[in-house]
């Protein structure tokens, strides 16, 4: 039973206990990657003794079973209760008011240690204990509740049956695969049912709960990769995650999945002629090509996102693929290793092409950024600013184009002199905050005919209604509002 609170935690296992009174059960709470776990070890979940220094470092520690309860107060602030005469990290042993079969630990919060009361993370932290230990029980028989609510989630083998998504299962001596096509979701991954980490590299979503326990490294967070159990997971998840993409059509691809599926071609394997047929490459127009059709071209061109002439070539026959996309970008990559066996055409200069065909693509990015006037360098640095302060790791740039915006989903947002209103301070300013989100949600190129389907709109909606985006908004308009843009915009360090 786990019991969050905003100035405790207290969690209580039914189980046998620790003699904390013991050599070893000492040990393996003091002894830094000490723990009570043997890697043959499939009964156990978790491990004794292991994360002891990340829980004293939140606040005052109880840790009792039996007669025995084993206390610490790492910034000695506790001068009552069971922590009364307790400091430093080491710990000290008291006699428990009465004895307890099983076990319980309590952490007396230190304040500047956790979020405010009313902070969403509060929230955020039941959520992932009820991920982590989401399918304890289907797997060991042991009842997890938390905050008083049971979180089993039942049969793994049934996670996915009500999907609306395409969707595998599959059952092997070492795992239970639960796969379906929700690739921007990844893939969780659980030991033993319980939640170790989410992995993004299958282009597939859905879970695998090992039976038995992972090896994992120190942190608990990965598969260490002498794992054997995990090897031969993989081989069985590398073969449905084949039989399930030939059940999703070439426009659900999602760029994730077409990159596996760019590296499986490249490996010698079935799949290099199973998939040369689907449209996996993004042309500069963000319409398809397969691998058979650049192959039979007599040449090909090689763009990174907006480029002059680009989309306009490929209207005329060229083939210009867009390696701003994840999976052409590879394929990119990989026809330049001469060890790989993917062989393209020779290629041509795009913007040479573009030039003597006299096309223009539409969409410009302004290089030398001293053209712009005095507001255009106002909002691109405040754009700049608002990418900072939301955690939008991309570059920004200013354009001309008939767009808003546009992205190539990666690396780089453009905003345009339409992107803004109003020349009025409040208006502008929440344009360019809506706008940056709103390329922010794309995670392919926004040019020409953007994709804002259900992923998109579920990620948009989820960045405008992010209370810490808001507050971040709200807080930097108020910096400009007593500061001035000058110092606000010398204090962020950035300029045009």
């Amino acid at each position: 039973m786990v019991i969050v609170q905003v100035n405790n935690t207290i969690i209580l296992d039914d189980g046998a206990g620790v003699d904390l009174e013991s050599t070893e059960g000492r040990r393996n709470l003091s002894v830094l990657g000490a723990g009570s776990k043997q890697r043959s070890d499939d009964e156990t979940i978790g491990e004794w003794g292991i994360g002891k220094g990340a829980i004293i470092a939140k606040g005052a520690v109880r840790i009792w079973s039996h007669d025995t309860a084993l206390c610490f107060d790492y910034r000695d602030q506790r001068d009552s209760g069971p922590w009364a005469d307790v400091s430093s990290r080491d710990g000290q042993l008291v006699n428990a008011e009465h004895h307890l079969e099983g076990m319980l630990v309590e952490i007396d919060h230190y304040e500047d240690e956790v979020p405010d009361p009313d902070s969403y993370r509060w929230r955020r932290y039941v959520r992932d204990l009820r991920k982590r230990f989401a399918y304890v029980q289907s797997r060991t028989d042991v009842s997890v509740v938390i905050n008083g609510e049971p979180i089993d989630k039942g049969d793994p083998l049934e996670a996915v049956a009500d999907s609306p998504h395409p969707s595998i299962t599959r059952e092997t001596e070492d795992a239970i695969l639960a796969l379906e096509y929700t690739p921007h979701e990844g893939l969780d991954i659980y030991s033993n049912g319980l939640y170790v980490t989410t992995k993004r590299e299958y282009g597939i979503g859905g879970m695998i709960v090992s039976k038995g326990n992972l090896t994992l490294n120190f942190a608990r967070n990965e598969t260490q990769s002498g794992c054997e159990r995990w090897q031969r997971i993989n081989n069985a998840l590398e073969q449905a995650r084949d039989d399930l993409y030939a059940d999703v059509s070439d426009d659900r691809l999602t760029a994730e999945s077409r990159e596996v599926m760019v590296e499986a071609m490249a490996s010698e394997s079935e799949s290099d002629e199973q998939w040369a047929d689907r449209k996996l490459f993004q042309l500069a127009t963000e319409s398809r090509i397969s691998l058979e059709e650049i192959q039979s071209a007599p040449s090909i061109g090689w763009v990174d996102g907006a480029q002059k002439g680009a989309d306009k070539l490929v209207e005329r026959g060229y083939v210009v693929l867009d390696t701003s996309d994840a999976a052409t970008q590879r394929l990119h990559a990989l026809a330049s290793d001469e060890n790989i066996s993917i062989v393209v055409p020779e290629t041509f200069d795009v913007g040479e092409r573009a030039e003597s065909e006299g096309v223009w693509t539409g969409y410009h990015r302004i290089e030398d950024e001293s053209q712009l006037n005095a507001d255009q360098q106002r909002y691109l640095r405040f754009a700049r600013v608002l990418a900072r302060e939301l955690g939008i790791e991309r570059d920004v740039y200013y354009g001309e184009a008939s767009a808003d915006a546009w992205t190539d989903g990666r690396t780089h947002i453009v905003i345009t002199d339409s992107a803004v209103t109003s020349r009025q301070r409040a208006v502008w300013m929440h344009d360019l905050y809506l706008v940056m989100l709103h390329e922010a949600a794309h995670d392919t190129s926004s040019r020409d005919r953007p994709s804002h389907g259900h992923h998109f709109k579920s990620t948009f909606r989820s960045l405008v209604e992010d209370p810490g985006n808001r507050s971040s908004f709200a807080e930097l308009v108020q910096q400009v509002v007593d500061e001035g843009f000058g110092s606000v915009f010398e204090w962020y360090g950035v300029g045009c």
